[in-house]
């Protein structure tokens, strides 16, 4: 008669054996992951840069830090994002893997709005109220002046505040780009008569900071009717139909 203790032994042992089979095997297939995901196929040969207008892409993954050949995993793109966000012209950029071997760079750049003296310069604001650059010159753009806003002196990369600018704001960015192509200054010196000159020298009452798209709508109904007298001002400062003044003419209503 067979030993019962001599097989029961004997299952244990093949059990262990087999345990120890398990996690060699294991140890073997993430020893084999290790190194594939340490491998060439895993190097980044693309980062693309996608959203960029004022940028090369070039110039973006220089802001990034990144660089083709580093393993995709290695890639800290936290960081990276925090170097591109550091420009003053970025709004915001999100970095993410594109596997095996690509990195994407999706950025949002701000928009050149308007101009602001400051100083002994002219700070370059943009549409959400930052400062992207100064300029000590007029003749390098084109863009509106925005008068009666004081800013003091405010760094590239910061964000500029004041009622006075963020009403003006508020009025160029509620206009179509044809309009604010065409507008000269807006002066904001008084928040219930501000006034906007455009580049043939007409005037634009638009009074306080209520109503704003309702306003634009009927400046733009004006223009749109392409009179043949010049206009000397327009007054939409008040609900109702807006007040024209041509020069040399009588108002119309």
């Amino acid at each position: 008669m067979p030993s019962l203790y001599s097989t029961s032994h004997s299952h244990k042992k093949n059990g262990r054996w087999h345990i120890l089979q398990s996690l060699f095997f294991i140890f073997i297939c993430c020893l084999a992951v290790f190194f594939f995901l340490q491998s060439s196929f895993f190097q980044v040969k693309e980062i693309a840069v996608r959203g960029n207008k004022g940028f090369s892409a070039a110039e973006v993954v220089s802001l990034s830090g990144l660089s083709a050949g580093v393993n995709i995993f290695k890639a800290n793109l936290k960081q990276a994002e925090s170097k591109v966000a550091m420009h003053p012209v970025i709004q915001s950029v999100l970095i993410s893997r594109d596997f095996p071997a690509a990195i994407i760079i999706e950025i949002k750049e701000r928009q050149q709005a308007a101009l602001v003296y400051s100083e002994d310069s002219f700070a370059v604001i943009s549409s959400d109220g930052y400062c992207l650059a100064k300029e000590s010159s007029l003749g390098r753009t084109n863009l509106p002046i925005i008068t009666g806003a004081e800013i003091g002196s405010p760094a590239p990369g910061h964000k500029v505040p004041g009622e006075k600018l963020a009403a003006a704001l508020d009025y160029l960015q509620a206009m179509p780009v044809n309009l604010r192509a065409a507008v000269s200054e807006l002066n904001v010196t008084d928040l219930n008569n501000i006034r906007m000159y455009t580049m043939d020298k007409a005037e634009v009452r638009f009074g306080d900071t209520e109503r704003i798209p309702e306003k634009i709508n009927l400046y733009q109904e004006v223009i749109r009717q392409k009179y043949a007298n010049k206009i000397q001002y327009i007054d939409i400062s008040y609900k109702g139909s807006p007040v024209i003044k041509f020069t040399g003419k009588q108002e119309k209503q």
